[in-house]
């Protein structure tokens, strides 16, 4: 399958270094709020601003990526801190509907936080400075299936809503491969339709999805580094 990256920073979603000021342009409450930090571990800090940026991946569907370049810078010195706050849902287009496989489910979006150069106006693995290599933030749009693919994938059906998550990779954690692994072979026996079968994959993914026990209030740290040394959190 294709993969998708969507730089989502139209107005549902302001990136700032501080609080947003109350004013005629107040777009009420948001619906999630993160803080976090970037790190710098590169040889020689980036010459120009930097800012933090949510990237959404999505599976399927065209390979043309979808910008919307409003974006705010947030750091000027390292180690700097950050807000992410989210007053709307993700573009309808940052959203994964798996029904064309036959996975009649909520639709779900999952992002990655990076830091790119002001400049560049498609940030993405390969062309940041950096990422949370340990979290990803998930946002559910209806309803989940307590049995179905997403609820494998992420440990248990979650509400409707944005989610801090851990991730956790299988290639780099023996145990957690080997867990996956065996409940996708338990999902596997005991699946008597095709339908039930396919949903098995949610245990088939590159990474292992979980809540975050601090939700919102989990701290995110964007490590910028040589890009040999990142870990991106790449769940197909």
């Amino acid at each position: 399958m294709q993969l998708r990256s969507i730089l989502s920073l139209a107005l549902p979603i302001l990136l700032a270094a501080c609080d947003a000021q109350v004013g005629s342009d107040y777009p009420g409450e948001p619906l999630l709020t993160v803080q976090g930090t970037i790190v710098n571990e590169l040889d020689e800090p980036p010459a120009g601003p930097v800012d933090a940026v949510l990237v959404w991946n999505t599976q399927g569907g065209e390979s043309d990526k979808e910008n919307f370049p409003v974006r705010a810078t947030v750091t000027g010195s390292f180690p700097s801190a950050f807000t992410l706050s989210m007053y709307a849902p993700p573009p309808e287009e940052a959203l994964n509907d798996l029904s064309e496989g036959g996975l009649v489910d909520t639709r779900v979006g999952i992002a990655i936080v990076v830091a790119a150069s002001s400049e560049e106006d498609d940030p993405g693995e390969g062309s940041s400075l950096g990422v949370d290599e340990e979290h990803v933030i998930v946002y559910v749009e209806s309803d989940m299936d307590e049995d179905g693919y997403w609820s494998k994938f992420l440990g248990g059906p979650l509400a409707p809503g944005f989610h801090v998550m851990d991730a956790f990779s299988r290639e780099d954690v023996g145990e957690v491969d080997a867990e996956l692994q065996a409940a996708f072979d338990a999902c596997n026996a005991a699946a008597t339709t095709e339908a039930e079968h396919n949903t098995c994959y949610g245990y088939d993914a590159k990474l292992k999805l979980r809540p975050s026990a601090g939700g919102s209030g989990t701290a995110l740290t964007v490590r910028m580094a040589p890009q040999e040394d990142l870990t991106y959190p790449d769940w197909h």
